[in-house]
């Protein structure tokens, strides 16, 4: 009786039948909305005697008639009809009509509501209540405030269990993409750091919000969801593995699936690991239980002989339960799931040698009280519970072959997606701009006043981007300003941004800042922009293999054979490498290509930056780009060229 444990709380030695007790009882209903609260202690065996008391008073009439409803209409606590509602929200009142105003007061006014729809199996209406009343009213509650925290925890878990109903494919058809960013928002504003929602609570939310995210296709939403949240996913649980996986087949998001599949390789190792350690554990646990086998025989010998229950207890404990037999097997002889349950077993054995109360269930049911404890010292005890702990800590949760199979196959699918992500497309968008953009416009420049302009662009760049620099990086990109020469040692990557400077000269002459202007010329000039970075990577990559005796084979994807793997500057290097083949090989080997110093993940970081936020995203989305958008692009991929003459080896 919640609203009765906070009274007392706050009226030492107040009893159920005070009248202080039941003017509190009302307010809760009439300006609270707590109606469920009051419901339950309505309901409870002892409070019928008070209401009998108080039935002559007009003040508690409410509590009255609440009290005969719950005699006569409804017979167990977890049943609400609709006179309930017609008490709670009026005479008129109708369930159905989301778009009535209540005359129910208080943060809880939509608590029995919701709950009527949701115990009814109403689905889509309950979602509709949420969207309409509930969402707007929990997003603008203050979570410091301890009424407010409770009314969102209460909400919450009605959410969770509308959540479970929800699951199937067919009930998902009533969830909306606004019911989900609804929910994604509410959890990010208010119920993350709710101190009144269990974690427990919290990590069933993501998993079904994230369950809910791939029917509705929404990918890039739920993987962004997994990386904010994924303290509270268990990558144990299959279903969530699958469900994240799914969502990164279509999400294109490189860092995402790249997170992802870093934690999955985490559980792999650990799975790895486990097995791989899995003899030596049970080789200590099993020394430990066998020295206090002895500590206790050397020790006690007497008792045992001497009294009957400390005797059957010790038979029972290491004869009948088989815990000396499990303790003296050969262990490197025996199958994984040998291992594995004896291990589990052993580890729950060790329990009876430390100072607590617990018991020991034989196979045939018999439960006996462990004297065991009672014969070892607290810190022999102490030191075993120690060592369980720490054996705990390296076990994974049961079910690890078919665990180990699925997050196998998962990190396969992701590998997958990775490679046809950056290996393959990157952005067909992208590609088809690139390639109109070489039709056009080909009469010759000056290429005298190109290199000038060119020197100009590159060397007036400061350190500014988006990604922030380290103090080490700014002396790397101020530097780099006088190694603009570099670029135009790949005559194609001088093609490009000669070209390119020459044209968005001419485009700035025309450009008029007061109207926004949108340009397919402007789209054209950014591709060459774009094609030199790409460009300018496979040839400092081909000048370093001039230089070595070997260097590792670089990926690139041929129609007729798939993924392959090609020499550096080799025909097939030149015919279909990508920035995807690029990224992926500087991922790889980014090491030995980078100047000393330079951290191998801070290029990347840059590098995919530049992918996800250039590249792939704002270009390729149109044919004709807006100026100011253009002018975005230019700069920062002018940044990326510098950054990257500054960070690549000669």
């Amino acid at each position: 009786m919640d609203i009765y444990q906070e009274f007392s709380a706050r009226h030492f030695g107040a009893y159920l039948d005070s009248e202080e007790f039941l003017d509190y009882m009302l307010r809760q209903w009439l300006l609270k909305g707590r109606h469920l609260d009051v419901c339950h202690v309505i309901d409870h065996p002892s409070f019928t005697k008070v209401m009998n008391a108080c039935r002559e008073d007009e003040r508690y009439a409410l509590l009255v008639e609440l009290s005969d409803l719950y005699e006569s209409e409804i017979t167990l606590a977890s049943q609400y009809n609709e006179t309930l509602l017609a008490l709670a929200y009026g005479e008129d009142f109708d369930p159905f009509e989301l778009d009535q105003d209540t005359r129910a007061k208080g943060d809880w006014r939509y608590h029995l509501w919701f709950y009527f729809f949701n115990n009814e199996g109403h689905v889509a209406e309950s979602w509709q209540l949420f969207n309409s009343k509930i969402y707007p009213l929990c997003a603008t509650m203050n979570n410091t405030r301890a009424d407010h925290m409770q009314t969102l925890a209460r909400y919450f878990n009605e959410l969770s269990v509308l959540m479970d109903k929800t699951r199937d494919p067919d009930i998902l058809e009533s969830v909306t993409k606004k019911t989900i960013m609804n929910l994604y928002d509410l959890f990010l504003q208010v119920v993350h750091n709710g101190t009144m929602i269990d974690f427990a609570t919290k990590r069933n939310f993501c998993e079904r919000l994230i369950h809910m995210m791939k029917y509705k296709e929404m990918h890039s939403i739920g993987l962004e969801f997994y990386i904010t949240f994924k303290d509270l996913f268990d990558l144990n649980d299959i279903p969530t593995v699958i469900s994240l996986v799914n969502l990164s087949k279509s999400a294109f998001d490189y860092h995402a699936v790249h997170v992802l599949h870093g934690d999955l390789q985490a559980i792999q190792y650990r799975i790895e690991k486990y097995k791989g350690d899995i003899v030596s554990q049970l080789t200590k646990i099993s020394e430990y239980i066998l020295r206090m086998k002895n500590v206790i025989e050397e020790q006690h010998g007497g008792k045992i002989h001497e009294d009957s229950f400390i005797q059957a207890d010790f038979n029972f404990f290491f004869y009948e339960c088989g815990i000396e037999e499990m303790c003296t097997a050969k262990f490197s002889e025996l199958p994984f799931e040998d291992q594995d349950a004896i291990l589990r077993n052993l580890l729950n054995a060790m329990i009876c040698f430390y100072k607590a109360d617990k018991t020991l269930t034989s196979e045939e049911g018999n439960t006996k009280e462990p004297a065991l404890n009672l014969l070892i010292g607290w810190e022999l005890g102490n030191e075993g519970m120690k060592l369980r702990n720490r054996v705990l800590s390296l076990v994974p949760t049961v079910g690890i072959e078919y665990r180990e199979i699925m997050i196998s196959d998962a990190l396969i699918q992701l590998d997958d997606f990775l490679t046809e992500f950056y290996l393959n497309d990157l952005s067909p968008n992208v590609e088809a701009i690139i390639q109109k953009s070489e039709q056009y416009d080909l009469e010759p420049i000056n290429y005298k006043q190109a290199l000038t302009l060119l020197e100009e662009t590159f060397t007036s760049l400061h350190s500014h981007s988006t990604l922030i620099f380290s103090e080490e990086e700014k002396e790397r990109f101020d530097r780099a300003g006088k190694q603009w020469p570099r670029l135009l040692k790949s005559n194609e990557v001088k093609r490009l941004l000669t070209i390119a400077e020459v044209k968005w000269r001419e485009l700035e002459i025309d450009f008029r800042p007061d109207i926004q202007q949108s340009s397919q010329k402007a789209t054209f000039i950014i591709a060459d922009y774009v094609k030199a970075v790409e460009e300018f990577i496979g040839h400092v990559l081909v000048s370093n293999r001039a230089t070595k005796q070997t260097m590792p084979l670089i990926d690139v994807a041929m129609p007729e054979s798939g993924l392959t793997s090609v020499e550096v500057g080799s025909e097939e290097y030149y015919h279909y490498v990508t920035l995807g083949s690029f990224y992926h090989y500087l991922s790889a080997n980014g090491t030995s290509l980078l100047r000393k110093n330079v951290d191998k993940v801070k290029v990347i970081e840059y590098l995919t930056h530049w992918v996800n936020n250039i590249r792939t995203s704002s270009f390729g989305q149109m044919d004709e780009l807006k100026i100011e958008t253009a002018q975005v692009l230019r700069i920062e991929t002018i940044v990326l060229l510098r950054r990257l003459v500054a960070d690549l080896a000669d």
